[in-house]
């Protein structure tokens, strides 16, 4: 069933009339056939278009071998003459973010030879992918280029061109695939290239085109880029989080950098700080332990504490400590946190020195029984984590006794 193409006869038509050629039920709602429509389907990279068609909702578009099908939750009556009327702010964002990459993708071309391989317009970001990396420099100037042109407001124009016309013209890019009759848009002091999508009228409605990034591919590089609305979107979001960084770090928006160098400058001597303060922490703690180390048994001395206010980097420490003074074995157990409001955790940590009659593993397996947990190691060290019982340091008195 041949459908009439009105979006390739004008790109800002909103309302219309449309008869219902088929409605098919499928698995998650209908798809609907019209005999015009303006609703663009998925392709060259560009995002389908939706609307209403009568008071049903169109969520999106999709051509399936020359026929245009119209996908819908509610199902519409076959036969009638029904208003139509296109999601508009959808087309526009649809059309200024086509006509950017157009646009720059003509800019690299025009500027350095690079070639547009790729493109692909996502819900949120859009992206080119070009012949070869480029620079920082080239960047900036095909960026300054591009907005220039839309600026300079030159009207775009969509046509349909024979094979010996096409041949006439400089075009950046030529689908190949397709023989016959080709679909053209050409800007004027700008891009002309074949393309099957909707574009605005002229330049100035693309509002403005910004580069955020270039990720590198196999053989070339993808830029990132956002135009029209989704880039002054994506200016206020940043810029509202420049002023609140600004604000926190009680500097001017353009000292940010330097403000969070300094920042990250104090975190590190204080972190550096920190760990001295540990190390000295551990240290005493040590000496204490060490200073009431309890008679030994069949496992020699065996020093077993329960450590709440320690973290794993202290526990490990303390453990080295302890476990430098001969023939001593230590257990040391602590808690973390729980993760986004889960529960914790009692981890314990085991070792001993080389003369030590002890075993890590054995002792560790005991643990694992009094707090559910799970864990091993060797002989000489072991390690595990359990449920974080609220009795958790009195459980531990259980291998004391065993002890």
């Amino acid at each position: 069933m041949e459908t009439e193409r009105l979006y390739e006869q004008d790109s800002h038509l909103v309302w219309w009339e449309a008869t219902v050629l088929a409605c098919e039920t499928i698995i998650d709602g209908y798809r609907v056939v019209l005999d015009r429509t303006a609703f663009f389907p998925e392709g060259g990279g560009q995002l389908s278009d939706g609307g209403t068609v009568g008071m049903v909702q169109v969520l999106e578009t999709r051509e399936r071998e020359g026929c245009i099908y119209h996908f819908t939750k509610e199902p519409v009556p076959v036969g009638e003459r029904l208003e139509c009327c296109l999601d508009w702010p959808r087309r526009l964002d649809h059309m200024q973010q086509h006509t950017g990459e157009h646009i720059l993708s003509w800019a690299f071309w025009s500027l350095f030879g690079v070639e547009n391989t790729g493109f692909h317009m996502g819900r949120e970001l859009v992206t080119i992918d070009l012949s070869r990396p480029v620079t920082q420099e080239e960047m900036d100037a095909a960026e300054d280029l591009a907005n220039r042109n839309i600026w300079e407001n030159h009207p775009i124009r969509c046509y349909t061109a024979t094979q010996a016309e096409v041949e006439k013209l400089t075009l950046r890019k030529k689908t190949e695939k397709i023989a016959g009759a080709l679909r053209i848009v050409e800007i004027e002091e700008g891009d002309i290239c074949t393309c099957c999508g909707t574009h605005v009228n002229h330049t100035g409605e693309v509002g403005m085109v910004k580069l955020l990034r270039q990720e590198h591919t196999k053989g070339g590089s993808r830029v990132v880029f956002l135009c029209g609305g989704r880039a002054l979107r994506d200016y206020g979001r940043k810029n509202q989080v420049a002023m609140e960084a600004g604000a926190a770090l009680s500097v001017k928006e353009e000292e940010i950098p330097e403000g969070i160098r300094r920042l990250k400058g104090e975190i590190a001597a204080q972190g550096a700080a920190l760990r001295e303060k540990g190390r000295m922490l551990t240290g005493f703690i040590a000496q204490e332990l060490l200073a009431n180390l309890p008679a030994g048994g069949r496992m020699g001395a065996v020093v077993l504490t329960c450590q709440p206010d320690l973290d794993a980097k202290e526990a490990k420490l303390l453990l080295n400590r302890l476990v430098e003074t001969p023939k001593t074995a230590a257990v040391i157990l602590y808690q973390t946190p729980g993760k986004e409001g889960g529960e914790g955790r009692v981890c314990y940590l085991l070792g001993k020195a080389a003369d030590s009659p002890a075993d890590c593993k054995y002792l560790c397996e005991i643990l694992n029984g009094l707090y559910n947990g799970k864990g091993g190691g060797k002989a000489n060290f072991a390690q595990g984590s359990g449920k974080l019982l609220p009795n958790w340091q009195e459980t531990a008195e259980a291998l004391r006794k065993m002890l």
